[in-house]
Order: structure tokens, then C-alpha cells, then sequence
């Protein structure tokens, strides 16, 4: 059996794409080599790597809306050139690529809106991944109720669905939602 290795782009073309340095890109490949020794990764993989941030949890269903927002091309597997790039927009993107990037993690199906079903397919999610640990130990509705005012806050029209525009426009009006945008910007 041959395993087939992914080798990336030249330094010099990711560093021209992304916000990272060739050092940190350097530093970066190194952890994801070590990490997919083939240069790519596919979703098992990532969900097992993503796992052992959540211990308490089960981040599986996350790890899955993640690891599809991660690849672009729907692949099935996740090359450093689409992680680095990702990566780039959620610790030194613009605002508006940070909010983009999120909207695409959120419209699961790619139809270009968020829906119901969607998003709280999305909080179920997280509150899965945080697990039996999250305080105040959550009530059954919990999930519903975020949906709620999430939809209350951003649906603008109250059509029953969210647009690109009415989640950028949204987010940028809550000073909670830019905040946490920033919290990154420093990581490397």
C-alpha cells in the first residue's frame, strides 16, 4: 500500500497569501507535519485531534462543521495550505474576514443563508462539545432559546433566515461579538 504525501506550496507563495511570517508558517508546518505526517488530514483525524481540546465533551459533531469550513474544495481531507489559511483569517484577518469565515462555518448546507434548523444544529453542537461540565448545568431548551435571540437579533427583515449581510451587519452593531473577534489577534 502507498501512501501518498502532500507537500505545499512554497514558503514565499503562503506567506504572499496568508498574515503569518515564513518563521511562523515554518513553526506551523513543523506542528502539522508532526501531527498528519502525510501533509494532509482527513476528517477522522481532525475530529480525534480536535477531541483532545474537550475532554468533557463530545466535540465530534463541531470537529465535523469545522473540519468542512476548513475544506474549501470538499475533499474530504484538509491540506496545510487550507488550514494555514484559515487559520490566518481567524487569528489576523480583517473583521469583515473573521465574520465571513464564521457565516460559512454557520451555513452548513453552502446555500448561502443560515437558517433554523442550521443554527441550532450548530449549538447543539457546542453544547455537546463543552459537556456535562458546563455551568449552570443547562436546561433542555437551553439550545432553542439561543437560536431564538440569535435569530431575533440578526434576522433583520424576519424572513426566517440569515443573509451574509444581515450577519455582518449584526455582528459589527454588538460590542460583545467584536470583542471576541479581537481576543486572537495576538496568538503567535
Amino acid at each position: 500500500m502507498t501512501v501518498v504525501c502532500h507537500r505545499p506550496e512554497g514558503l514565499e507563495q503562503l506567506e504572499a497569501q496568508t498574515n503569518f511570517t515564513k518563521r511562523e508558517l515554518q513553526v506551523l508546518y513543523r506542528g502539522f507535519k508532526n501531527e498528519c505526517p502525510s501533509g494532509v488530514v482527513n476528517e477522522e483525524t481532525f475530529k480525534q485531534i480536535y477531541a483532545q481540546f474537550f475532554p468533557h465533551g463530545d466535540a465530534s459533531t463541531y470537529a465535523h462543521y469545522l473540519f468542512n469550513a476548513f475544506d474549501t474544495t470538499q475533499a474530504g481531507s484538509v491540506k496545510f495550505e487550507d488550514f494555514v489559511t484559515a487559520l490566518s483569517i481567524l487569528l489576523r484577518g480583517t473583521v469583515h474576514e473573521k465574520l465571513r469565515w464564521t457565516f460559512n462555518l454557520y451555513d452548513i448546507n453552502k446555500d448561502g443563508y443560515i437558517n433554523k434548523e442550521e443554527m441550532m444544529d450548530i449549538v447543539k453542537a457546542i453544547y455537546d462539545m463543552m459537556g456535562k461540565y458546563t455551568y449552570p448545568v443547562l436546561k433542555e431548551d437551553t439550545p432553542r432559546r439561543h437560536v431564538d435571540v440569535f435569530f431575533q437579533k440578526m434576522d433583520k427583515n424576519k424572513d426566517g433566515i440569515v443573509t451574509l449581510d444581515e450577519f455582518l451587519e449584526s455582528c459589527q452593531e454588538d460590542d460583545n461579538i467584536m470583542r471576541s473577534l479581537q481576543l486572537f489577534q495576538n496568538v503567535m
